[in-house]
Parts: structure tokens; sequence; C-alpha cells
């Protein structure tokens, strides 16, 4: 059987449950890892701060892998590997879908900061609430560079922005998170990429991995971890492009495909007595 050594979890609708909430079983699985010293990477759109909110939730402290991939932090916060979009391209995609989708909106990210041109909207006070980070008023300048793009809006809106601007901007890749999010980032970033740079520093394979994800944000990631676990609640497409499938991030899917698995801590890492494996 399999032997795994680290793991790659998306946050909503993976991780968190549908009301927002780690479960006790599952928290209890991902601490049982964490005594054995296997490594538990959070992957999100998040910006740092929200995915140490939702770490602070699980009771785990470790890498995490920011803004789909675009930064990835040691469990001290020291930088494992970023890129970012140039200001001035930012700026060009920003005009593009101002103009043909003024429903849309659509603001940046760089390191902690939020820049939106204007706090008081509701899609901003949502992802307020949601990411645990504060939103700044400010401008992007064409000589800096920005880790995302986020677009929020209606559905059908976001879908169709993600067609054309993928035709209209080669340099740039164009990913949804949900429904009404799609993610901008620099063309080649996902969260596979993020996951390397954390692996390189841990000096593992991508063997040894398991991932877990719900949406297409997550299909880099499940391709390249040694095993990729879509969740119930995933897309069918999504599900096809996993190794496995377990159950929805309400039924504990994550909890119950962790304890189906074997697994132990990388070389270098030392259990605390008493834990075997999972």
């Amino acid at each position: 059987m399999q032997i795994y050594s680290i793991v790659f979890s998306d946050i909503d609708g993976t991780l968190l449950n549908s009301r927002g909430q780690v479960t006790p079983a599952t928290r209890a699985a991902l601490s049982q890892l964490q005594k054995q010293g296997v490594p538990i990477v959070l992957c999100s759109a998040r910006p740092p701060a929200g995915v140490r909110k939702v770490a602070a939730l699980a009771g785990i402290r470790g890498p995490m892998i920011c803004y789909s991939g675009s930064l990835a932090l040691d469990e001290d916060g020291a930088l494992l590997s970023q890129a970012g979009i140039p200001g001035e391209l930012a700026l060009r995609f920003k005009a593009f879908a101002r103009e043909g989708f003024p429903r849309v909106e659509t603001s940046a990210y760089h390191l902690e900061d939020w820049l939106v041109d204007d706090p008081s909207t509701a899609y901003v006070s949502a992802e307020t609430a949601a990411t645990n980070c504060v939103p700044i008023l400010g401008k992007i300048e064409p000589e800096s560079w920005v880790h995302k793009l986020l677009c929020i809006g209606p559905p059908e809106e976001i879908s169709l922005l993600a067609e054309r601007a993928a035709q209209a901007f080669p340099e740039l890749c164009f990913v949804q998170s949900a429904a009404t999010y799609l993610e901008v980032l620099l063309q080649g970033v996902s969260k596979a990429t993020g996951a390397k740079g954390v692996l390189e520093q841990l000096g593992l394979p991508a063997q040894c991995s398991v991932a877990f994800g719900d949406y297409f944000a997550d299909v880099p990631l499940l391709q390249y971890a040694g095993l990729g676990v879509a969740m119930g609640n995933a897309p069918k497409e999504v599900q096809q492009a996993a190794d496995r499938v377990t159950g929805t991030n309400d039924e504990e899917g994550l909890c119950r495909m962790l304890k189906e698995l074997r697994f132990t801590a990388p070389s270098g890492k030392t259990p605390l007595p008493g834990l075997g494996s999972v």
C-alpha cells in the first residue's frame, strides 16, 4: 500500500463544510497527522491572512499556498516561491473587464494588501467577511506588480469574461474558483506550482503527496500530486480529473479519505512517541 508524507488541501468546499466550519472529526484527523510529523499545507485563492484564519480553525501550523499558487510561504511565513502580474498588464485587464462587464468587480492583491476601487460595495464586504482580509482603497501602479486579480460578479458574466479574456490576454491564465469568482494569474501559475515550491523546500517528490480539492482551480494540483482526491461536491469534470473521489465536504469527505490512507513523516521529521500510522 502506498505511504504518503504530505497533504495538500483546498479550503472552501473541501476542508470547510458548507457552514464554513472544520468539523471536530476532521480537526482530530489533522491533529493526528501533525503529531506524526506529516505536513499539512493549505492551498487557497485566499490571501495569507485568510489562510491563517482557517489554519487556526483547523488547529494546524505549516506551509501555505496563497493566491491560487502565486505565493507560497513556509510555516514561519518565509517566502518559498512567488509570481506576479506586471502592473501595466493588470491595468489593461481591469480596463477590459470594466468596459465589457460593468457588473463584474475587479480587485488586486499583493502580499498582504488587497487593493479595491470601492471598499463599500456588497462584493467587497462579502469577501472581507470570508477571507479576513481588510480592503485598501488604492490603485495599481504601472511599474508595480500584483500576485493576482480577482473578478467577482454574476455567474453568467464571469464565465463569459473568462472566455473572452483568455483570447485577449494570452499572458494571463483564468481559473474559476467558484461560480461567481474568477482568479486571474500570470500564465503558468497554479496551485501545482505552489505545491512544487513547498515540496522542493522539504526535499520530497510529488509521488509522496496527497491533494484534496473541489473546483476547477484545484485540477492542476490534483493531477500533480501522487494521489489527487476530488470531493463529492466537486463538478463532474473535476471528479474525472482526480484519481479518487471521496464524500462531500458536508460528509467529512476529507477526513474519511485520510483515515483510509497511510502516512509517515518525511525524513528528518520525528513523530511524537506513541502514535502510529493513520
